[in-house]
């Protein structure tokens, strides 16, 4: 029996917005792992041997966007199973929502929304089981 707590994958390049954010999924027993940008991701991705249980991406980062980094984290899964991903944003493009399952995410979140559905949104994530998913794995 796994009695790790849900590991997140943090993608944020404000260091407020990030601590924020990283607070809450902490009280929540979450473990997170922040990074600033595109590349740390990829990074960090390559070297874990954990895989997160929940990616949450920021939609503009300095090296790129959360759509391109939530298609290369899709393209690279093993299994074809990714773990479920949330996008944030504060830019309200009403199209993003659909751009953003288009390229693989689960959920799209306004930065500016209710925090209590955003941690409402990461444990419904964590706790569904991701399209393609074989049941018992």
């Amino acid at each position: 029996m796994n009695t790790a707590p849900p590991l997140v994958l943090l993608v944020e390049d404000d260091s407020d917005t990030a601590a924020l954010y990283k607070a809450l999924l902490n009280a929540e027993g979450m473990e997170v792992v922040r990074c600033g940008n595109c590349q740390q991701a990829v990074t960090w991705w390559r070297g874990s041997k954990r895989r997160p249980d929940l990616m949450v991406l920021d939609m503009r980062l300095p090296d790129g966007n959360g759509l391109d980094l939530c298609q290369e984290f899709s393209e690279v899964a093993e299994s074809n199973c990714p773990p479920p991903i949330m996008v944030l944003s504060a830019h309200g493009d009403p199209r993003l929502p659909s751009r953003c399952r288009q390229a693989g995410a689960r959920a799209y979140l306004d930065k500016l929304d209710n925090l209590d559905r955003f941690i409402s949104t990461a444990w419904r994530l964590i706790r569904e089981p991701s399209p393609g998913a074989v049941a018992g794995k």
